[in-house]
């Protein structure tokens, strides 16, 4: 796990190898804008090593890069520097004794996808490769490096690409490779959007492929990995990695390249701290010349824990090939996450006054991205005094994963009979824009909505001592100049909570206007109790973060809890120059003041008790 140049994060894993080699290839590698490519040399013997790395250009030409390699030391060579910026790169390494090598990769794909992936080179090239894993959907892209070592086939050689797909399908092409020369594909272009993939490359010729993918999974998880593949099918396979902790998920894809269904039986080694070990078993059918996908969780729904870390054993009466993909959203705040949705709001959607277009395309995409997270949401309808609507957006846990127990006071009693352990936090934020301004809104109120889609998100798998309810104000910003037309969402809110939820509800934290300015105050309206505000600040000062406090005026969907005797805090990033003005726009936004709220909040509601 990385943090590369202090920018971008990530994390990589690769197999080592099994024994040094006198030859190392490589078919992936780029220095394009963006990307960072490392090659790593390692001498295990106890004499000087000379060695030469070759580095394979697109257009034909190879750079050779000499160099000795003193004993027990391992050497780096900057492939950006070596060949320059803007180019794809394969790689063979040629030693006079054996030696270890290994490539990393360290990225921001499309500028907004930050990871890396590594592997160990292969020590010759192969006639056949297998690549289970692959998939075209929103948010991958996938391709195929590919390169032919000059001394194999001076003349060039031709490749047969076979995609199998789910049901069954394939799609084939031939592919010339010209020698010493790096060829890429990108299989999104070549089978189409939105689909598992799994490739099979054969050629009479033996080769170099690799198969690098990049990714934004489900919005959260933004990186990259890649794999050289398998030589050949078979019937045994072993992944010791895998687990269903908070923030992963692991998939299973399974190809069967044959003629012939396969039948696999699948083994999970189950580990759960405090609990014995335990082993689930389940079959898995595989038609021939497909692909299956299975996530690991699916299996083990009925596990006591959602906390398993799993290992697998398969075996097919059919030979196959199998590769474990594992995404990381992570269990903390995550900057460029809660910057995804501002883009999203400010720049897919645009304004978003109440009661149109604009503020019902948020609230759809609200709603899914919250469906998306696992809570139970609901969409709250808000008249409004033009005869139109609009909307508020409620995310909760899901009724069976909230604590309950028998209430001990009637008034506490919900429509069920029961009341919540636990006390409620509202969290808090309107997404509508000004009307008649043209404003995109990416500050008031994009960031503060962000703020909270990012928070639910990390904090959904998380146990806590309160109940936090998310809320997405419709209709905050004022209908009519020198009226009281305001905060309709939040107003509505407010005045049908239940009783059950008002007598257990600790207050409501307000984002609104977190991404321009200066500094981060807290503010209230000193109307309503106090009691939430300085336990904000207790925090915040207990935690090193400057955090000054700052009345306001009923300028925010603070003011219907305030009002109502709830205890409220409202918190804000001072000042804008350019909100409720088109220049509210994406391109203002400080990250950094992003996640000092994230981060701030995180911990805030971490700590309650």
């Amino acid at each position: 796990y990385f943090t590369y140049r202090s920018k971008w994060r990530g994390c990589t894993v690769t197999a080592g190898a099994t024994s040094p080699s006198r030859n190392w290839y490589f078919a992936e590698g780029c220095t394009r804008p963006g990307f960072e490519e490392w090659i790593l040399l390692a001498n295990y013997l106890e004499e000087t090593v000379p060695a030469t790395v070759y580095l394979i250009l697109e257009d034909g030409n190879v750079t050779p890069v000499r160099l000795n390699l003193p004993p027990h030391t391992r050497q780096t060579i900057s492939v950006n520097k070596e060949a320059g910026e803007g180019r794809d790169v394969g790689a063979r390494v040629e030693a006079d004794k054996p030696i270890c090598a290994e490539r990393v990769m360290y990225f921001n794909y499309h500028g907004n996808w930050p990871g890396g992936h590594a592997c160990s080179g292969l020590s010759r090239p192969r006639n056949t490769y297998l690549f289970p894993e692959g998939y075209t959907g929103a948010g991958f892209e996938e391709w195929l490096s590919l390169y032919l070592p000059r001394e194999t086939a001076a003349g060039g050689a031709d490749v047969r690409l076979e995609c199998l797909f789910p049901q069954g399908e394939s799609q084939s092409l031939a592919i010339h490779l010209d020698p010493d020369t790096r060829h890429t594909l990108n299989i999104n272009d070549l089978v189409g959007k939105g689909t598992d993939v799994s490739l099979h490359l054969s050629s009479q010729v033996p080769f170099l492929a690799e198969r690098p993918m990049y990714f934004n999974y489900r919005g959260v998880c933004r990186g990259g990995h890649v794999s050289k593949g398998v030589e050949a099918p078979g019937t045994k396979w072993y992944l010791a990695e895998g687990t269903t902790r908070p923030g992963f998920d692991t998939y299973l894809c399974l190809m069967n390249p044959g003629d012939v269904d396969a039948n696999v039986e699948l083994a999970l080694f189950c580990s759960v701290s405090g609990l014995p070990f335990d082993t689930k078993k389940l079959t898995i059918s595989v038609p021939a010349r497909s692909r299956t996908t299975s996530n690991i969780e699916d299996f083990l729904l009925d596990y006591p824990t959602e906390s398993i870390d799993v290992s697998a054993e398969l075996s097919s009466d059919q030979p196959i090939a199998v590769e474990r993909p594992l995404y990381h959203s992570g269990a903390s705040f995550e900057t460029v996450n809660a910057m995804d949705h501002i883009r999203n709001l400010s720049l897919g959607i645009g304004p978003r006054v109440m009661g149109t277009e604009g503020d019902l395309a948020a609230a759809d995409y609200l709603a899914g991205t919250l469906t998306g997270y696992g809570y139970e949401v609901t969409v709250q309808e808000v008249p409004l005094p033009n005869g139109t609507k609009t909307r508020n957006v409620i995310a909760k846990r899901k009724p069976g994963e909230i604590e309950i127990m028998q209430a001990a006071d009637p008034s506490q009693e919900t429509e069920t009979g029961i009341a919540l352990v636990k006390n409620i936090l509202v969290i808090g934020a309107h997404y509508d824009t000004k009307i008649a301004t043209g404003s995109p809104g990416a500050n008031d109120n994009a960031s503060g909505t962000a703020v909270v889609l990012e928070l639910a998100r990390c904090l959904k798998e998380t146990s806590l001592s309160i109940e936090p309810y998310f809320v997405l104000f419709g209709g905050e910003e004022r209908l009519v100049e020198g009226t009281d037309l305001h905060h309709f969402g939040s107003r509505l809110f407010v005045s049908q909570l239940p009783s059950s939820v008002r007598n257990i509800l600790l207050g409501a934290v307000i984002v609104d206007m977190v991404g321009v300015g200066s500094q981060l105050y807290a503010r209230t309206m000193g109307v309503g109790p106090m009691v939430l505000c300085n336990s904000l600040l207790s925090y915040a000062s207990g935690a090193g973060i400057h955090l000054p406090y700052m009345q306001s005026g009923s300028y925010s969907d603070h003011e219907p809890f305030e009002n109502a005797g709830i205890p409220a805090v409202w918190l804000e990033v001072k000042d804008d120059p350019w909100y409720h003005t088109p220049a509210d726009s994406y391109d203002k936004i400080n990250p950094a003041h992003i996640e000092n709220t994230g981060r701030l909040l995180e911990g805030f509601i971490r700590s309650l008790k």
